[in-house]
């Protein structure tokens, strides 16, 4: 599968969805090319991906492989977001990141983490890599948040930021983002766990400790919206605490370990 493809597709489907979100008058979701150019950017990206993950179903995820498919699962996120007129814009910042994250693919030589493909480790590595991606997409509605609001303080309402949902609806798609990246990571940690043996000698202990903690700011999170209806600055501080933790917990400790110690999970 061609790499450039991959990316091609998804710098198309951001213009497309961003063109769309700029629409007077929006259309239906099956009528935007949006949703099948990034259909095919998915596919294209999903088929490449495949082609790296090593002989014989063999799970070898490098730290570029890694980064690709967390990417996988933004762009997924962003097709989702294309059936919501208002979060188009929101689609084409996720493409865009997609096309960023999936570049690298390939580019760095995977190392094989386990002697043999097992159910446990498949469910570990896309589920962690999915909710990776669900929080990588928490940001980024954080950081359209920010945009929003501070152009609401200045008067400016004008231009692409006048194409976002208002503030309540992209608050209300934060957290339930949040909800499900939480519940995705919590299944991703138990499965984890069934193929760990020895956390020093897989050399795993930096990764569960930071993602232990990375599900924990979540979780506090999460409990604070319900009981205490936290939200604003202060939500936005726990979520890019908790994708910073999670960030080092799964491309932190792997760049050390690979890149600059030669060694490798498992």
């Amino acid at each position: 599968m061609s790499g450039f493809l991959v990316i091609l597709l998804y710098l198309v489907a951001a213009a497309a969805a961003l063109h769309a979100a700029r629409r007077d008058a929006p259309r239906p979701a099956f009528h935007e090319s949006a949703l099948y150019l990034a259909a095919a950017a998915l596919a294209s990206h999903a088929a490449w991906l495949t082609d790296a993950a090593g002989p014989g179903g063999v799970l070898a995820f490098g730290l570029a492989d890694s980064a690709s498919l967390m990417g996988l699962a933004v762009g997924a996120g962003g097709l989702l977001a294309v059936f919501a007129a208002r979060f188009r814009t929101v689609a084409a910042v996720c493409f865009a990141l997609s096309a960023l994250l999936a570049a690298g693919t390939g580019s760095v030589s995977a190392q094989q983490e386990v002697a043999q493909a097992a159910w446990p480790l498949a469910v570990h590595v896309i589920l962690a890599m999915g909710s990776a991606g669900m929080f990588a997409i928490a940001a980024i509605l954080v950081v359209l948040l920010a945009l929003q609001d501070s152009a609401l303080r200045r008067g400016r309402t004008g231009g692409w930021l006048a194409t976002l949902p208002p503030v309540e609806s992209l608050e209300r798609a934060l957290f339930s983002v949040i909800s499900v990246g939480t519940a995705a990571l919590t299944v991703a940690i138990l499965a984890g766990l069934l193929f760990v043996t020895d956390l020093f000698a897989q050399h795993l202990v930096h990764k569960t400790v930071l993602a232990i903690i990375a599900w924990a700011i979540f979780a506090c999170l999460l409990f604070g919206r319900w009981r205490f209806g936290w939200r604003g600055r202060l939500a936005a501080r726990y979520t890019i605490a908790g994708f910073v933790v999670l960030a080092f917990a799964y491309f932190g400790s792997k760049f050390v370990l690979e890149v600059l110690l030669g060694r490798h999970w498992g």
